[in-house]
Parts: C-alpha cells; sequence; structure tokens
C-alpha cells in the first residue's frame, strides 16, 4: 500500500514579480467653478407676478370684451336707461372693437314716456348707429377723450312755454346717476351725417323741420361748428354758427305789367327766401346758445366734466 505523505506545492508562475493595485479611474473631470447666482428678491418676485397677471388679464379681456361687453350693453343699459327716463329704450345690436377702441351701438331707440301712452314725443331720439371710440394717447396725457360719429340720427326736440327743453330734462334725470369719472373728460369730434331734426317751438307756436343734416364740431379750432342742412326746405351752410348774423332785408316787390290794357295789375308775391335763411340761422344760433347756457349752468354739476367746450 502506497501513502502519499507529501503534496506538491503549485509553481509560482510569476515569481517575485510585485503586483500593484490599480486605482479606479474615473472620466468624469470636474470643470471650472462657477459662482452661484444671487436668489431674487421677494419685490421683484412679486413685481414679475403681478405683470404677469395684468398680461393674462388683459389677453383675457382682449379676447372675452368683444362678446362680454356687446352682451351687458343690449341688455343692462336699455333697462338701467329706461328706469331713469321713464322712457322705453330699445339697443338691437352692440359692437366692440378692442384694437380701435370702438363702441358701436346699433338702432338706438328712446321712445315715449311710460307714465304717458299718448306721448306727443315719439320717439325722442333715435339713431342708424353711434360709435363712440376712446384716445388711448389722451389717457397718457391723464384726459379721458372720445370721439362721436352718428348716422341716421332723428331728435325731436322741444321747447316749453317756461324756456326749458325736454332734452336737457332728459340729460338733468340721466346724468346724476352716472359715476364721475376720475379723469376730466372731453370730446375730440361729434360728427352726425344723414340726420334729421323736429323742433316744436310751444313759445312761438311754430314747427321747424331740419333734414339733410351734415354737422361736425371740433373744439379748439378755428371754425368749431360746420353744418350744411335744410331748414324747413331752406339749403343752409354755416361755416361758424357762432359769429353774428346780419338778418338780410327783402328786395321790394316788383309789380307785374297788366296782360290788358286798363286791367288792374296783380299784387307781386315777394320772395321771402332770404327771409327762410335769416330765419334758419336764427334757429341755429338760438338751438347753440341754449345749448351753451345748459352746459355753463352751475346746477348740473354732474356734467360738468363731461362738457363740451363750445366756441364763446
Amino acid at each position: 500500500m502506497i501513502r502519499i505523505t507529501d503534496t506538491p506545492k503549485p509553481r509560482d508562475r510569476f515569481g517575485s514579480i510585485p503586483i500593484r493595485e490599480s486605482k479606479p479611474t474615473s472620466t468624469f473631470s470636474p470643470g471650472p467653478h462657477l459662482p452661484r447666482r444671487p436668489k431674487p428678491s421677494f419685490l421683484w418676485t412679486c413685481l414679475k407676478k403681478t405683470v404677469g397677471l395684468l398680461l393674462l388679464l388683459g389677453l383675457i379681456l382682449g379676447i372675452c370684451s368683444p362678446l362680454l361687453i356687446p352682451y351687458l350693453a343690449t341688455t343692462f343699459l336699455p333697462k338701467h336707461l329706461a328706469s331713469t327716463l321713464n322712457r322705453s329704450v330699445t339697443i338691437a345690436r352692440v359692437e366692440f372693437n378692442p384694437l380701435t377702441c370702438s363702441l358701436t351701438l346699433r338702432h338706438l331707440i328712446i321712445g315715449p314716456k311710460l307714465s304717458n301712452p299718448n306721448d306727443p314725443v315719439d320717439p325722442l331720439l333715435s339713431a342708424g348707429s353711434i360709435s363712440i371710440s376712446f384716445a388711448p394717447k389722451r389717457l397718457l396725457a391723464r384726459e379721458f377723450a372720445c370721439n362721436l360719429d352718428a348716422e341716421h340720427f332723428f331728435l325731436h326736440l322741444v321747447r316749453q312755454k317756461d324756456g326749458g327743453y325736454n332734452l336737457g330734462q332728459a340729460l338733468d334725470e340721466l346724468l346724476p346717476g352716472m359715476p364721475v369719472l376720475p379723469l376730466p373728460f372731453s370730446w375730440n369730434t361729434i360728427t352726425a351725417s344723414n340726420s334729421r331734426l323736429v323742433f316744436d317751438d310751444e313759445q312761438t307756436g311754430k314747427a321747424h323741420l331740419v333734414e339733410d343734416i351734415s354737422l361736425a364740431i371740433s373744439p379748439g379750432q378755428a371754425n368749431p361748428l360746420r353744418l350744411h342742412a335744410t331748414i324747413n326746405d331752406v339749403p343752409v351752410s354755416l361755416p361758424d354758427a357762432a359769429s353774428p348774423v346780419q338778418f338780410p332785408t327783402p328786395p321790394p316787390a316788383k309789380p307785374e305789367p297788366a296782360e290788358q290794357e286798363g286791367a288792374a295789375s296783380a299784387p307781386a308775391t315777394p320772395d321771402n327766401s332770404a327771409l327762410k335763411t335769416a330765419e334758419a340761422i336764427a334757429l341755429v344760433q338760438n338751438l347753440s346758445q341754449a345749448a351753451r347756457q345748459y352746459l355753463q349752468n352751475p346746477t348740473n354739476r354732474p356734467f360738468e366734466r363731461r362738457t363740451l367746450p363750445l366756441a364763446p
């Protein structure tokens, strides 16, 4: 029996060559050290949020205003005017353009008094369209300026025996309920085209009809009032109705020759066209003077910030 007492030792193939352990290599090389940015202040953060909120609200209003403003103007505005004026008020359609800042009322009618179904003034006022445009540039000068343009405008004006006007009474009822604007108010221009006016003068018992009105009022200009109209079938063109008017003297009537010898000549009809023209100009002057006196009346306080500077 063979007994193996000693086992052979394994040979060392590398001998005494030392083997060093290599350090783990990393492919990441740190870049240059950048300083940390300071944190924005609380005030700057609030300011950015506020500006962003205002821009968002402006965008929403710019998108929704063409729908929201016409809805409010056709539903709540007629009810407010009807309850204030005690007259029926209808507005067929309203349009708002946020790009031009213009508001247009279509087919506005202010009818008779609700308490008097047999009111002869029916309607008091009507318009095919009334457009009011705002001037945003004037807001930077702390002034609220507007332009008004009316087409197919009709007004039934009545001067009562005591000297008052039905339109002035309507404004006295309407303006106190309106909020006072925080900025001074003024009109840039007021224009009207294809318009009519019926004027019943109870003091003189006369009725006047003004048709084909083309009106332009530009405060601050050399000739603030320009008017082209047909007043009582007399065409009138006034570059400035505020200037004094000399009433022309009608020419003397010329007798017509007799058709037959010995026959009495028929009386000639005097030419009263010049007299009608002077009466038409005087009518315009009286109405403009009445409007100026109403605007300058100290009792009309709510209207002071909405006055139209007329020529003296």
